[in-house]
């Protein structure tokens, strides 16, 4: 039986955490606001009973909780972060499905428009109710969108953390993630027909061709050149089946977020170590314009140029620079 429960460490667990009273950054309060997550690995405490290596995972944006198992090249056994060194948490983030969002809470078109603040202090207090004993955070690892929440949480909470590993993610909505946002914004606002509770077939068409849409920023720039014109329309679809899962009005709130997103004058507030990882040929976060500016603006920060060219999820690439990563995580 010891054994059985020993096991237990090296699997992400599932469970749901219900903030009994939740306020927004706008003054809005909520009630029983559910916290979707998952859990692995072994507290360790100091003398006064605090636990000193929590590690806590943000992850991308069509993404939940379970996408760390994704980054198995850093998160597993005998990997970087590994269950005997590091109890994880891996947390749905605010807006997203099954944790406290438009489609669980059924507030849809009606749910509070939410800011950088709402989505750190979601988790911020989400970790306090639930593990009282993490006074200090021993890394916060974000990937993309939630890389963005990691720099929220270094910036609204310099003191929380610390190191805050960046990979392949920004501090800015320009470019094409621009163009990518408004057009998605007007997919979404066109199905969205007079704000009807009805669920219309033309929304799930939207959802559809959002998923699509994302495909475009998705992968290396090399790597969709690799593919010929019959493994592309494969992915396209399944990038069309992924659509199908997903909930227009946590589609909507999410995409609002992210149109308005530029902490660049708040980067100067990060005092913890940060690690930034930018990834080569990369067409949503571009290293030039997203990871060595924020590089640049953090006192101290170091960073990491990762060539994932050659493979379809860059966290496949992650093995090439671990004894990097680990080199920072140790200092």
């Amino acid at each position: 039986m010891v054994d059985e429960m020993d096991k237990e460490k090296y699997f992400l667990k599932n469970e749901q955490y219900f903030i009994e009273k939740f306020e927004f950054n706008d003054g809005t309060i909520v009630e029983d606001a559910v916290v979707d997550y998952g859990s692995m690995g072994t507290p360790k405490y100091d003398e006064n009973g605090n636990m000193i290596n929590a590690i806590l995972f943000c992850h991308g944006f069509f993404d939940d909780y379970s996408s760390i198992h994704d980054f198995n090249q850093i998160f597993g056994r005998d990997k970087l972060f590994n269950q005997e060194d590091y109890f994880i948490i891996s947390i749905t983030s605010l807006g997203f499905s099954n944790s406290f969002s438009p489609s669980v809470s059924e507030l849809k078109n009606d749910f509070p428009s939410y800011e950088m603040e709402d989505l750190v202090n979601f988790q911020r207090q989400f970790l306090k109710e639930k593990f009282p004993e993490i006074k200090k955070i021993k890394g916060i690892f974000g990937y993309s969108f939630g890389g963005s929440i990691a720099l929220g949480w270094a910036i609204h909470y310099p003191e929380d953390m610390e190191f805050v590993i960046h990979f392949a993610s920004s501090h800015i909505n320009s470019g094409f993630k621009y163009v990518f946002s408004k057009l998605s914004t007007n997919i979404l606002e066109t199905s969205i027909q007079n704000q009807e509770d009805v669920y219309h077939k033309s929304m799930s068409q939207a959802l559809i061709l959002l998923s699509q849409l994302h495909y475009l920023l998705s992968f290396p720039i090399n790597y969709i050149y690799s593919l010929s014109p019959q493994e592309i329309d494969v992915s396209l679809e399944n990038f069309r089946d992924e659509g199908l899962f997903r909930d227009i009005f946590d589609m909507k709130k999410a995409n609002e977020f992210i149109l308005s997103l530029d902490l660049t004058s708040q980067l100067n507030k990060i005092k913890c170590r940060l690690l930034v990882i930018g990834v080569k040929n990369n067409n949503l976060s571009v290293p030039e314009y997203d990871s060595i500016p924020i590089h640049e603006a953090v006192e101290g920060s170091e960073f990491i140029l990762l060539d994932a060219s050659n493979k379809s999820n860059e966290a496949d690439s992650l093995y090439k620079i671990e004894d990097k990563i680990r080199e920072f995580v140790e200092k």
